[in-house]
């Protein structure tokens, strides 16, 4: 369970990516579901997907992901597609998610080149809600270096 101050969102999709270039690697994503008037919010779905590929060195090198483990444990991006929207996200009406991200901006764009929208709701091509993590960060915090993620969570304790 975890508490969103105001939020007025029915369900949050917290998500990272790892992509190598502008193909995706993986889609690791938490999504919770409110439990009442309050702003609390239980897990409701996750996934934790990697894609069968074979990275660059670079992107090895960044995310200690072998092209082995990929290959092995990874499935077809089509099929991470299918998982995401299909089964991650299947009934849940667009207009009442807010998704999350550091970074929302770039992910959103890397997801719809590899055929994953979390941009907008294609039934009423109006945006889904986003927050990004990284854009507020900067502002809070009043600067412009030392905003990975873990740097703001260690600094948030």
């Amino acid at each position: 369970m975890i508490f969103f101050a105001n939020e007025q969102h029915d369900y949050v999709l917290t998500f990272d990516i790892e992509f190598d270039q502008s193909s995706i690697v993986q889609f690791a994503g938490i999504l919770f579901k409110k439990m009442g008037n309050d702003g609390v919010f239980a897990i409701y779905r996750t996934l934790n997907t990697y894609v069968s590929c074979n990275p660059s060195y670079p992107f090895r090198a960044y995310t200690n992901l072998s092209t082995e483990f990929l290959i092995e444990n990874g499935v077809r991006k089509e099929d991470l597609v299918q998982q995401i929207e299909d089964v991650f996200l299947k009934d849940i009406p667009l207009d009442k998610l807010l998704i999350v991200s550091h970074g929302l901006q770039s992910d959103r764009e890397i997801l719809i080149k590899n055929c994953i929208n979390l941009q907008y709701d294609p039934k009423t091509i109006k945006p889904i809600d986003g927050y990004c993590t990284f854009t507020h960060a900067r502002k809070i915090l009043a600067r412009k270096e030392n905003l990975k993620l873990c740097d703001v969570a260690r600094e948030a304790g």
